[in-house]
């Protein structure tokens, strides 16, 4: 089967492509392992609740990482629910 292609390169031009593309994926991956700095503004990430599909405490399979509504106090006070709190 014969498909629309660019031409071929001549071989030594085909080498220097083949090398570039190994340097640019490497320089890449070294980028990918670096920790990226954040700006002082921006929410810290939030840390998944437990490892795994299945939550230990409700046994859901395939929801959430933290549970989306939560009371700021354990036995009373306010509820959140994405950074937004409120009072019932």
């Amino acid at each position: 089967i014969r498909r629309p292609a660019p031409h071929p390169l001549p071989p030594e031009q085909q080498r220097e492509f083949e090398a570039l593309q190994r340097q640019a994926e490497a320089s890449a991956n070294a980028q990918a392992n670096q920790v990226e700095e954040r700006h002082p503004d921006a929410p810290v990430p939030l840390k998944a609740e437990f490892d795994g599909d299945i939550n230990p405490a409700t046994g859901e399979r395939g929801g959430p990482k933290r549970e989306p509504v939560r009371r700021w106090v354990k036995e009373e006070g306010d509820w959140s629910f994405k950074g937004r709190v409120s009072d019932f």
